[in-house]
């Protein structure tokens, strides 16, 4: 249950990582939009339409890193294979009833491959934005030790707050 008092604020700091070392330069990070397929049903027993999700299933995950200037680590992002991304961040919150300010550690760990890659526009004396959006196979949101979300396209995994959507598919195709 979550603490009414305790009112999340901003987040103070966050680092970029590729397996397991610091991205160089000056990020921004667009974490991905969870878009579940859908289902319309329509017929006898309902008034209209409905859409349902498949459970688990979704839109492609599209993780965006914005580069202040083009350099190595970003382009070696647009190589055509697998990159293990990792990012960290602290999170500050303020506890109202206590009066005291504490910190929620968030680590978000995507799996993906290039799609879309967007080089500098030359210009003196500006931020040049750089872009390289990846096509994520697998992303975990882990907040204070606890991972909240886990989307894993290859494994069947869907798991939002410990609850495994998908154990029964896994088992039903043989993979548990």
């Amino acid at each position: 249950m979550p603490d009414i008092n305790v009112m999340p604020e901003r987040i103070t700091g966050y680092r970029a990582y590729q397996d397991g070392v610091d991205l160089l330069g000056v990020v921004d990070v667009e974490l991905p939009k969870i878009q579940l397929l859908s289902e319309t049903l329509k017929g006898a027993g309902i008034l209209g339409e409905i859409e349902t999700p498949t459970v688990g299933q979704t839109k492609p995950l599209k993780v965006k890193i914005n580069f202040r200037t083009t350099n190595k680590p970003m382009l070696k992002l647009l190589e055509c294979t697998g990159h293990n991304l990792e990012f960290r961040e602290a999170v500050q919150k303020y506890d109202l009833a206590a009066g005291k300010r504490s910190y929620d550690k968030i680590r978000v760990v995507v799996n993906g491959f290039p799609s879309e890659g967007e080089l500098e526009k030359l210009e003196s004396n500006g931020a040049n934005s750089s872009s390289i959006e990846l096509n994520c196979v697998y992303l975990k949101y882990v907040i204070n030790d606890e991972t909240v979300l886990e989307i894993d396209k290859i494994n069947y995994k869907y798991v939002v707050n410990g609850n495994d959507s998908l154990s029964i598919v896994r088992e039903a195709l043989g993979l548990i």
